[in-house]
């Protein structure tokens, strides 16, 4: 019985903490997808890998501020474009500005 309850405490911080970590995904795999789209251009292929670093940089030195709903949502929305980083602060930039201002229906 107590060992079934230390598990499960286990189990609830280690998801708690995990929710809070930035999501891993694989830079190198999505920029090769993307300069083959221009016939495998190494300059598209780096241009692309400095992108996701410095938006992974960014996002990673401010995860912690950002909603967990704003989160959730633009994970989804990054790893259905085949798990971009810049996608995905993309998404969180304009959630972002979303909320800090509702716009005013006129008739």
């Amino acid at each position: 019985m107590k060992w079934g309850l230390v598990f499960g405490a286990v189990l609830a911080f280690s998801g708690a903490a995990h929710a809070d970590s930035i999501p891993r995904y694989d830079p190198p795999s999505y920029c090769s997808k993307v300069s083959e789209v221009s016939g495998g251009s190494r300059t598209i292929y780096n241009g692309c890998l400095s992108m996701e670093q410095e938006a992974y940089d960014t996002l990673k030195s401010s995860w912690s501020q950002i909603a967990e709903s704003a989160k959730r949502y633009c994970d989804e929305v990054a790893r259905s474009s085949d798990s971009s980083y810049s996608i995905l602060k993309g998404c969180i930039d304009m959630e972002a500005k979303a909320s800090s201002s509702e716009p005013e229906f006129r008739y």
